[in-house]
């Protein structure tokens, strides 16, 4: 095990991002688990290999699925102490939650845990939220969204950098898989507690990683690999497929007062992918929270395909099209 190749690895990811920049304040998600452990001291080491400082601060949520995660909160409080750094914690009944909000444990879960984060990043003023997703992570993620029949967004996987709450979440550990993870573990005689709902194959994600991965490898060692390959050249083609569709939302789309409105004929002219792609920007333009899903999708296509006076509502969402021109705005 090279700390040196692992810790220059995680800096070039950083790095390509313009990440962490002199004396950034980086709030790390921490479960007391092997990935977060790792990435709380491989901050700690990177900070030393770029000759500066970071303020580091720790936060974990108890979900309460299981019985031992309070003691968990109380073993990473004790840790963090030792390092000197400061300590967050948070508990929400999350198997409760998800039956009131008729949802999983993994999506309330999920939920909860952002907003709380964001909402100490913002009040304690840290730059960023450090997860510790890794490679093997992204792996399944990308399977996950093939299973589910996900577009392109899906197959690009989790970015390094996201952007969708106030305070930016970041991957730094994408690049590295669980296996060196564990060994800069077991080099550095860093202590972690393991979770044993990781075990657990009723949960999608553990049955991807302990049933589907291990076939797969079966036929390709390096599976784990080829698909995150195959997600970074996904990405890579959605950017370009994002300016396309910026470049037909100037040229297409006139905002007014009240929504939005084009001509369906100079939107017929638009490819598929770019049209599906515009949709969304539409949408969006009037209401950012709006996804729309393929059965969404075809119903817009319809719309563009045809010549008859049509009307779509998507919740808050009114989309009319008469003779040439397609309007889009919020329904009071």
């Amino acid at each position: 095990m090279n700390v040196k190749a692992l810790v220059r690895t995680v800096n070039h990811t950083l790095k390509s991002h313009n990440l962490f920049p002199e004396n950034s304040r980086i709030l790390v998600a921490c479960s007391g688990g092997p990935d977060s452990m790792a990435l709380l001291h491989l901050l700690k080491d990177i900070a030393i290999h770029r000759h500066t400082t970071y303020e580091l601060g720790v936060a974990i949520v108890d979900h309460c699925i299981r019985p031992e995660s309070k003691e968990e909160v109380l073993w990473l409080q004790q840790q963090v102490e030792n390092l000197g750094l400061p300590f967050y914690s948070a508990t929400f009944d999350v198997p409760r939650l998800s039956k009131e909000q008729k949802t999983s444990e993994e999506t309330m879960g999920r939920q909860v845990r952002y907003q709380w984060l964001t909402k100490v990043a913002q009040s304690e003023n840290y730059d960023y939220i450090a997860v510790a997703h890794h490679k093997d992570d992204q792996a399944e993620s990308i399977l996950a969204h093939i299973i589910r029949g996900s577009g392109l967004n899906g197959l690009a996987g989790m970015s390094v950098v996201s952007s969708e709450y106030s305070t930016p979440v970041i991957r730094p550990l994408l690049d590295v898989t669980k296996e060196t993870l564990l060994a800069y573990l077991e080099m550095k005689a860093i202590p972690y507690c393991v979770d044993c709902t990781n075990e657990d194959v009723r949960y999608q994600r553990n049955r991807i990683r302990h049933r589907i991965i291990p076939e797969l490898e079966a036929i390709n060692p390096n599976v784990v690999d080829a698909i995150v390959r195959l997600g970074n050249s996904v990405h890579e083609d959605l950017l370009v497929m994002s300016d396309l569709t910026e470049q037909a939302f100037e040229k297409l789309v006139t905002i007014g007062a009240d929504g939005v409105s084009l001509s369906r004929r100079a939107l017929r002219q638009e490819s598929l992918a770019i049209q599906r792609r515009l949709w969304q920007r539409l949408v969006n333009t009037v209401d950012p929270d709006i996804t729309l899903y393929a059965a969404h999708q075809e119903q817009l296509l319809d719309i563009v395909n045809t010549g008859e006076e049509k009307t779509f509502t998507i919740k808050s969402i009114k989309v009319t099209a008469q003779c040439d021109t397609i309007k889009v705005y919020c329904e009071h």
